[in-house]
């Protein structure tokens, strides 16, 4: 039973042997290698030619389709823009006619004439009740809509505006308000409001000729966050979830182009966005990657089987010529290698070629300059071990992989007694705002064998989270590198201080706001984001009516106090990525980044009626001041932050003398 067992096991174990030498066989010899490298060099050659077609081709069908996008956006968003402001000029017109509210004024001026633009008209009184409607059986005269956001803007703001999307009351169908206000002889008397139901109007209704094929779609979506138009969406009115592409979110604050985005659903797509300003909306026109994409695989399938098949072809001569070339060398290579394996020191091949002769000279050559080389190396490590681990500071030495040979006891103490021994465990360990620029600097320095100086947040296993300095250098032997020798500094109170003296170089030390260089500072980054992204940003400037009393009357100690009181006020105003600063004595400014100019109207509102309604009590007596603002935010033309600062303070002026505690803007927003 053994006997035949054996004889079963033994030809299955040959049968295994020789299929494993049958694979290694073309990589036994340098002919075989060559051949390998032949197949591989070619066969890298093609996948370089194809990836470079795919990439140019890729490139080029995304700028086509970019361009397409851009003239449908500009197209829609154009259309849409032209239909909001007709409304608008529709309504003024019908408004001019109807000084007063009241009953009747609509049928009298002839609104069934604008019952191609609005599902309904309506005339709110001062108290935001419908005195007056069309068509007269809609069922809203009489009802107030006082708690309406676009109510409460239109008493607030008196100008035309087009409200956020809600749900009708009356007839709960999703509706946007146009409106614009009512006056007599210059006395605000209501407001005159179109009613455009979302799901009806024909400024939703025009898509479906838009040219973007199976998968490509058009959205209108509020600067808010709400989309009113998608196709097949199930419902009129839809809040966008908080994972949007960034993409949309930069749309959102006011930018438009065109750019590699995501769907809802987290589907790579090309996107083009444009604003619509009168209303407050964003048009995005949508194509998905794959669909930009299809025509562009489609041909390289084509291309590669046509390359492959070059390759097919041409491979059994490639093979044939290296074969006939390398015949006379196979006895040099066997000795090569038993020579790289050790098995001897020097070639002794019996040859009376010339050309051998010399190939056979040159590596015994080379091979005593080696071992000489690997002796004198030996040397050289055992002296850069001794020298270093005597060293107070820490150092460490690597490989050419960046792999750490050796470390000296101070850097042990520095970083614990688990020292991490490759490139992934020291990144595991640095601050993940500071690990891709440290990797990417220390391949970088590796692939180039350039020295590395880097300063960054580091986890210590003794320490916490502490500051390194580690300044590396490359090593080079016979002009070959051979590793690095590098050092490493703890500057954690080092790095402490010079934060600590740049914030209080740039904040204002009586309210912590930004001073004058912290303002200038972050006014000339967002000047340079303007001019490359167009990305709106406004400033407001203001200085304090009536703070000279305080100060004289009331003391330096009140007027500190009243000085930090406003630096709250302001702070609580404006929104955490906006800046605001103290530029000195009573004057204030604050910077907001991606804010229209209608917004910034109304922070600087709000800003004003803040500090109007504040008060400090002492010794008896109330002290108050108020606010002279001016607005103005960046234009085309803009070259230094003193053309903006310029109209503000020219705006704030105007707001001082026209009365004081006004809010005044550098343009008619």
């Amino acid at each position: 039973m053994t006997l035949i067992s054996n004889g079963e096991a033994s030809p299955r174990l040959r049968s295994q042997r020789s299929f494993v030498r049958l694979i290694l066989f073309p990589f036994a010899t340098l002919r075989g290698r060559l051949v390998v490298g032949a197949v591989v060099l070619w066969s890298l050659l093609c996948l370089v030619i194809l990836m470079f077609g795919w990439q140019a081709g890729r490139l080029l069908v995304n700028e086509t389709n970019h361009q397409h996008l851009r003239y449908e956006a500009e197209l829609i968003s154009n259309s849409i823009t032209f239909q909001v402001n007709e409304r608008f000029r529709e309504l003024e017109r019908l408004a001019e006619r109807i000084p007063l509210p009241r009953e009747g004024a609509l049928l009298e001026q002839h609104a069934y004439t604008k019952e191609p633009l609005f599902e309904a008209l309506l005339i709110f009184d001062l108290s935001s009740q419908v005195v007056d409607e069309w068509p007269i059986d809609g069922g809203r005269s009489g009802n107030s809509f006082a708690d309406r956001e676009y109510a409460q803007f239109m008493h607030a703001f008196k100008m035309p505006y087009v409200s956020e999307p809600l749900i009708g009351r009356i007839t709960s169908t999703p509706l946007v308000l146009m409106l614009v206000p009512l006056y007599d002889e210059g006395r605000y008397t209501g407001f005159l409001g179109g009613l455009v139901n979302i799901k009806q109007s024909r400024l939703f209704n025009n898509f479906g000729q838009i040219r973007l094929g199976d998968g490509g779609y058009v959205t209108i979506t509020t600067a808010t966050g709400k989309r009113v138009y998608a196709p097949h969406q199930q419902e009129a009115i839809v809040t966008l979830p908080d994972n949007i592409s960034p993409v949309l979110v930069q749309a959102l604050d006011g930018w438009e182009g065109e750019s590699l985005g995501r769907s809802v659903s987290g589907e790579p797509q090309l996107v083009a966005y444009r604003q619509i300003w009168p209303a407050n909306w964003i048009v995005g026109v949508h194509l998905p990657q794959v669909q930009a994409e299809a025509p562009l695989i489609a041909g390289m399938k084509k291309i590669t089987t046509y390359v492959w098949s070059v390759l097919v072809l041409v491979l059994p001569l490639v093979w044939g010529v290296i074969w006939l070339a390398l015949r006379p060398l196979a006895h040099l290579a066997r000795q090569v290698q038993e020579l790289q394996d050790g098995h001897r020191s020097v070639l002794d091949i019996p040859t009376n070629t010339n050309e051998l002769r010399r190939v056979i000279d040159v590596i015994n050559a080379t091979e005593s300059a080696r071992q000489v080389s690997l002796h004198d190396l030996a040397e050289r490590e055992a002296l850069l071990r001794g020298t270093l681990s005597a060293s107070p500071q820490g150092m460490f030495v690597t490989n050419p992989r960046g792999q750490l040979t050796f470390i000296n006891d101070a850097l042990h103490e520095l970083l614990g007694d688990e020292v991490p021994s490759s490139l992934q465990d020291w990144s595991d360990q640095i601050h993940r705002d500071d690990r891709q620029d440290v990797r990417t600097a220390w391949l970088r320095s590796l692939a180039k064998q350039t020295d590395f100086a880097r300063q960054f947040r580091f986890l210590s296993v003794n320490q916490g989270m502490c500051w390194l300095d580690v300044q590396a250098a490359a090593v080079r032997v016979d002009d070959q590198f051979i590793g690095t020798v590098g050092t490493v500094r703890d500057i954690t109170q080092h790095h402490h201080d010079y934060a600590q003296k740049r914030w209080e170089a740039e904040h204002d030390s009586l309210t912590g706001l930004l001073n004058r260089r912290g303002l200038t500072r972050h006014l000339e980054e967002l000047l340079i984001q303007w001019q490359s992204t167009d990305k709106p940003t406004a400033i407001i400037l203001f200085d304090l009516d009536h703070f000279k009393p305080v100060n004289d009357q009331g003391g330096h100690a009140l007027g500190d106090q009243m000085l930090q009181q406003i630096a709250s006020i302001v702070q609580s105003e404006i929104r955490s990525s906006d800046y605001a600063a103290r530029q000195g004595g009573d004057e204030f400014a604050v910077l907001l980044p991606g804010c229209t100019p209608v917004r910034a109207l109304t922070i600087a509102e709000s800003l004003r009626a803040s500090i109007a309604a504040s008060f400090l009590e002492a010794e008896g007596r109330q002290w108050q001041v108020t606010a002279s603002i001016g607005v103005s935010h960046f234009r085309h033309g803009d070259t230094t932050i003193d053309d903006v600062l310029s109209r503000a303070d020219v705006a704030s002026y105007r707001a001082k003398q026209s009365g004081r505690n006004k809010v005044e803007s550098d343009v008619d927003v």
